[in-house]
């Protein structure tokens, strides 16, 4: 068996362990110590990792975490599984989105890895800052010992659970069948869980966003692991069906993995919309001008190019433009914002369209 130490959690065959791993050192004198959990079968198997609260007030997957690991999964289990409950205990006690003690999206911080030399030299990051002296340790229990990883999320309060594919980058010809065989198993693992796939947003919008440095982006891309992030829809409060059916897809992948035996079970505890097609994380529909907006479409719902998504008025309830906002493209809502004022340019909601961009494409050069 794979011997594996993680912070101060050991593992032990056919047991369940539990320990904290040391992150960043306070001016309290107290240290940031990130929960662990090591569950490992009796037999040889891949090492999967499960990561969940990277942002403080997303908290499906702590309970998912908490519900799949038990003693019979372990007696069933081939292989480990490491799971990190929350990989930002400041942000989860204050039920924040980042931590106390760094403003930065932590989601944004993971390692750059390959892309590093890509971007501009720096030399303030020979210095890690905050919350980077966690994700940096993060990555490196990462690379010593993961074959495979989820990072659990959740979208918003108006959304539906989705798993995101990622795209991926290599730096010459060379790397390119490689990469695209890495592609494939990717693509099957996330379809393998049983809930709508968004691809991420193009290449050009995904590095801007540096996506790249997102958990599963950084573990993907830059370490060549398959990896991936699942939108557990509802943040700020939990959902019982949702857990429930975000438990059974992660078994699912397990299974896909050859960690566990039996059939793949379909998740019927959320909706699951099957487009006939590809589609890819965009904001949309947006308006051209100041208003108040009322939804007439649901988080899942498939719509089609010119169909109206809300109703439109100004503050007195008098229609703007034809009274309505119609969508541009064929699609899945994905999610809806949940407020009723609008401003000029502000996107809406977030759909699922036709993904007409490659899902492997080159680093760009500077």
């Amino acid at each position: 068996m794979k011997d594996i130490k993680i912070g101060n959690a050991k593992n032990q065959p056919g047991k369940i362990t539990y320990g904290f791993i040391d992150g960043l050192e306070l001016p309290t004198g107290i240290i940031e110590k990130i929960p662990v959990i090591i569950a490992q079968g009796l037999e040889d198997g891949p090492t999967f990792f499960l990561t969940a609260n990277v942002h403080g007030f997303e908290l499906t997957g702590v309970a998912v975490i908490h519900e799949l690991i038990t003693d019979q999964l372990v007696q069933d289990l081939k292989g480990t599984i490491i799971a990190i409950p929350t990989l930002n205990p400041s942000a989860f006690r204050k039920y924040h989105h980042k931590a106390e003690y760094d403003d930065r999206d932590p989601n944004r911080l993971f390692p750059e890895g390959k892309f590093a030399e890509k971007e501009d030299k720096d030399e303030d990051k020979e210095y890690p800052k905050l919350y980077e002296h966690i994700t940096n340790k993060i990555y490196s229990y990462f690379e010593k010992y993961a074959d495979f990883h989820i990072d659990f999320h959740n979208h918003s309060l108006l959304s539906i659970p989705y798993a995101i594919l990622d795209r991926l980058f290599y730096e010459d010809e060379s790397e390119k069948e490689e990469a695209n065989l890495l592609l494939e198993r990717q693509k099957e693992m996330v379809d393998s869980f049983g809930m709508l796939v968004c691809a991420e947003f193009p290449a050009k919008k995904y590095l801007k966003m540096k996506l790249h440095r997102s958990v599963s982006g950084s573990t993907f891309n830059s370490l060549r692991i398959p990896a991936f992030t699942a939108e557990l829809g509802e943040n700020r409060f939990l959902v019982p069906e949702v857990i429930t059916g975000s438990v059974k897809g992660t078994r699912n992948v397990l299974k896909w993995a050859g960690m566990l035996k039996g059939p793949i079970e379909q998740i019927t505890e959320f909706p699951v919309p099957k487009p006939e097609f590809r589609v890819r994380r965009f904001d949309h529909p947006r308006v051209n001008r100041s208003g108040i907006l009322r939804f007439i479409v649901k988080p899942g719902d498939f719509v089609t190019k010119g169909q109206p998504i809300a109703k439109f008025t100004d503050i007195l309830g008098r229609p703007l433009n034809d009274g309505y906002i119609r969508t541009e493209y064929d699609g899945v809502m994905v999610s809806l914002q949940t407020q009723m004022t609008v401003y000029p340019n502000d996107a809406i909601a977030e759909m699922g369209v036709r993904d007409e961009f490659p899902l492997l494409t080159p680093i760009p050069s500077k």
